[in-house]
């Protein structure tokens, strides 16, 4: 009997509900000014407005000007006040009867229509969210579109609008669409008409309440809402709004997806394995809005130190005691009737563990949690747990995630082919997947045992107190690192070493301990650095340049020293070594054309691991001598009144009174670098100067148009230009009567580099245009002071005239008659006769023509 009263009261309250809602009246009648209208209405009634005839112009204002004194920014003529339409491209605002006037008189205001849905568990908005099955859902309208309720019809008689009618639809994950939604108890469902003629959705404030404040219009758990995913939309179509106008935000709400899923607990992890030192999330998806306790399982056996940890600072997630709802600790959850979270991990109850937490899930049931893992997290597999609290436990709702965290990996390489000269930058580098730092030192012959600090291996990577005094480099974010290692100045000599790259502060002898580090080997082969250099030529010509040309290896930041000695001549230089360990010293052609022809010694100095030139030279202290010494020996030049020092083992004068001269500075110089306490190491060579020339090769006679070769010699330095001139010696003045007979050739080549100690030159000639003469020919250096003359012979060619061809002799019978004397006829000379006697003609013409 009382259950069948319930159902009664609430079937009549449902009913009244219905009853009591108003009904819309004219929305169309618009009479009093100053009131709203939406872009996109059509068939207004605006007659009733005073002023406000058919044909009128109205105007509208830009925001900043003024109706009273400003000429409008647009205007618009009202041709049928009975049946008006705001056209979507009028502006928003006030429109005005009359302007320029002290008071000017409005006509309406238009407005852009706005229009959005809420979903609503309880207060909760769900747009695009997860809800459980079984869910009460209620929904909101916001718009501006309660202006409607504001319409004033008392002057016709009509009743005043009240509100704008809109429309719900609602689609379910199989495409039908519903018009009506069931909502109520499942035991006394009721139906809700949202349709824009249903009674429950006639907006009249904003927000408005779909069928009344805290009204669930849609109970989830009937079954006719199967389990998926729902979209939700509102439009508004009054006066034919979004047919004219049909803009999502203004007549049509955005469509939004609810999904109506089962009361499942689940956790899920983002990695089912995680290198430590690195972080992992779980992700809890249960009942919207709920409060669930999180864990690790099983943990009361390891350190602090072993366990992986939830990470502060997130939202949702409560470390502090894990204070819930119900204001019980997460740690006091009991979650097996007999035994506490707290006591299921390694630090017990105390307030902030990050070992335990409770977790609120968001109106969608879901929430993510990060976990954190170290250098010391224990290599195995943990057991992430979560159960619906329910104080004080067990809920009996839980599930379970497994994580297995490894040890990670350390790498190292070294930049090239792993061999260095001292001095050479190398660039050591890896990957560190198991921390946050590296620690590096290196091992070899009479070093440290258990490691040596790789910047100064004349000491221990770790002190006897355990301070660690090598290198230790950061791993960045992606767990790379790099190190930049210079071997200049390192008291290492050549030989094979080892470095180490160990993931935590541990010299050799700690590698084997328990927790043991992740590290790895690079061996690398360390020289001494060596200069090589050879002169682009054996012998200078005077004003002619000469390279000295090398490899210096070992990156000496100095450089190469240069020097250069002979009889009363000193220079001393320095040159800059490529990336590539190559330098180019150029002997210029000014400074060449003042040395005396004769023998010139060179050395070039490297400055070894230390990058300090030992021997030096010093011309300033003492001036007009410039003396050559070890850093030892110049210490001991002073200048004046001081008196000048003796010349010693260490110490020799190279320019000004009593200097050595040529090859005795240049062995005084080798001798001084050859000391034991001198790391410096050289290379030497020498080089003749001599006076420029250029040669020409024998040419021979040569023929009219033939093409032929003239070749030279000379001491000229390779790419050197020479002008070669072929001229004929019939080159003379003449009468302005006379034919020009000169004929020959001239260009520029250049030298290039001979096999046989000095270097050619070569110049192609075209006899081709040459007429039969003696011809001259000039070579000349076009930078240096030197130049040749030769001549040779052009000839007219021999024509070769090839005999007729001959004819057997035919065969004649037998003569029948008898034969008859012939007188005797003197012979004629023959082809070949004639052939001879006209070349002997020709060279006897050629020989009278030469004299």
């Amino acid at each position: 009997m009382t259950k069948r009263l319930t159902i009664a009261l609430i079937a009549f309250l449902a009913l009244a509900m219905v009853v009591v809602l108003p009904a819309a009246a004219d929305e169309k009648t618009i009479e009093r000014p100053g009131d709203t209208v939406f872009l996109g209405e059509e068939g207004l009634d605006l007659s009733n407005i005073p002023g406000l005839p058919s044909g009128t112009t109205i105007a509208w204002f830009a925001p900043g000007s003024s109706p009273t004194t400003d000429s409008p920014s647009q205007t618009w003529i009202v041709s049928d006040n009975a049946n008006f339409f705001v056209d979507p491209s009028m502006k928003t605002g006030t429109w005005y009867l009359t302007w320029g006037v002290a008071a000017p008189g409005p006509a309406f205001v238009v407005a852009d229509p706005a229009i959005d849905i809420q979903i609503r568990n309880g207060v909760d908005i769900v747009n695009d969210k997860t809800v459980v099955k079984g869910t009460a859902l209620n929904m909101r309208i916001v718009s501006n579109l309660d202006a409607f309720s504001q319409r004033d019809g008392t002057v016709s008689g009509t009743a005043p609008a009240v509100g704008a009618t809109i429309g719900i639809t609602v689609t379910d994950p199989n495409g039908n669409v519903y018009t009506s939604l069931r909502g109520g108890p499942l035991a006394a469902p009721v139906t809700y008409d949202l349709t824009a003629t249903g009674g429950f959705t006639t907006v009249n404030v904003n927000p408005f309440p779909v069928a009344g404040v805290g009204v669930n219009v849609w109970n989830t758990g009937f079954d006719t809402y199967s389990r998926g995913t729902y979209t939700v939309k509102a439009d508004i179509n009054v006066n034919r709004m979004n047919d004219n106008y049909d803009v999502v935000g203004k007549t049509v709400s955005k469509s939004y997806s609810l999904t109506i899923a089962d009361d499942d607990l689940t956790i899920t992890s983002n990695m089912d394995n995680v290198v430590r030192n690195n972080d992992f999330a779980v992700t809890i998806e249960g009942r919207p809005s709920t409060n669930y306790v999180l864990w690790v399982k099983g943990t009361s056996t390891l350190t602090v130190a072993e366990t992986p940890q939830i990470k502060a600072g997130q939202q949702g997630v409560t470390l502090d005691n894990g204070l819930g709802n119900l204001g019980t600790f997460a740690g006091a959850y009991s979650f097996t009737g007999t035994q506490s979270v707290a006591a299921d991990t390694p630090s017990g109850a105390v307030a902030g563990s990050p070992f335990y937490a409770m977790v609120g899930l968001n109106s969608a049931g879901k929430r993510t949690v990060g976990f954190s893992t170290a250098q010391t997290t224990k290599d195995q597999s943990f057991t992430i747990r979560t159960d619906r609290y329910v104080a004080p436990g067990p809920s009996g709702d839980y599930d379970e995630v497994k994580v297995r965290v490894e040890k990670g990996e350390v790498t190292i390489t070294a930049s090239g082919d792993r061999s260095y000269y001292l001095g050479e930058e190398v660039t050591l580098s890896g990957t560190n997947t198991d921390s946050n730092d590296i620690y590096l030192f290196i091992t070899g012959p009479n070093l440290a045992a258990n490691g040596a600090d790789i910047d100064d291996p004349s000491r221990a990577a770790q002190t006897a107190a355990g301070v660690w005094q090598s290198q230790v480099r950061t791993v960045k974010g992606d767990n790379t690192w790099e190190y930049k290692w210079d071997t200049a100045n390192l008291a290492l000599d050549a030989g094979t070493y080892t470095i180490y790259a160990v993931g935590a502060q541990s010299d050799k002898s700690q590698l084997g301990n328990a927790p043991v580090p992740k590290y790895e080997t690079v061996s690398v082969v360390i020289r001494k650095g060596f200069v090589s250099a050879t002169a682009s030529q054996s012998s200078v010509a005077k004003a002619d340049a000469l390279f000295i040309r090398g490899n210096a290896e070992g990156n000496p930041t100095p450089g190469v020293a240069i020097w250069v000695l002979g009889r009363n001549f000193y220079l001393h230089d320095t040159q800059t070594v490529e990336d590539d360990s190559s330098f180019e010293f150029e002997l210029t052609r000014a400074r060449t054309q003042t040395m005396a022809s004769g023998q010139y010694f060179v050395v070039v100095q490297h400055p070894m691991g230390n990058n300090v030139f030992d021997v030096n030279d010093d011309d300033t202290t003492r001036a007009g001598t410039t003396y050559v010494g070890t850093l030892s020996g110049l210490a001991n030049v002073l200048a004046p009144p001081a008196p000048a020092p003796e010349p010693s083992a260490d110490l020799f004068i190279a320019e000004g009174a009593g200097r050595l001269q040529g090859s005795d500075a240049a062995e005084a110089l080798i001798q001084m670098i050859n000391m034991a306490n001198i790391d410096d190491t050289y290379t030497k060579l020498t080089f003749l100067v001599e006076e420029p020339w250029v040669r020409i090769d024998s040419v021979g006679d040569k023929t009219v148009g033939s093409t032929f070769t003239i070749t030279g010699t000379t001491n000229l330095g390779v790419d050197n230009d020479l002008l070669v001139e072929v001229t004929s010696s019939a080159f003379k003045p003449t009468e302005k009567t006379q034919a020009t007979e000169f004929s020959g050739s001239s260009g520029t080549v250049k030298v290039v580099k001979g096999d046989a100690g000095y270097n050619t030159w070569s110049f192609e000639v075209d006899a081709t245009a040459f007429k039969a003469d003696e011809y001259i020919v000039n070579v000349e250096s076009i930078e240096a002071d030197a130049s040749s003359t030769a001549t040779f012979n052009v000839l007219e060619a021999v024509p070769v005239t090839q005999p007729p061809a001959t004819q057997p002799p035919a065969t004649q019978p037998p003569a029948t008659t008898p034969p008859t004397e012939v007188p005797a006829t003197p012979a004629s000379p023959g082809f070949g006769a004639l052939v001879a006697i006209a070349g002997l003609g020709a060279v006897a013409f050629l020989v009278l023509r030469r004299d």
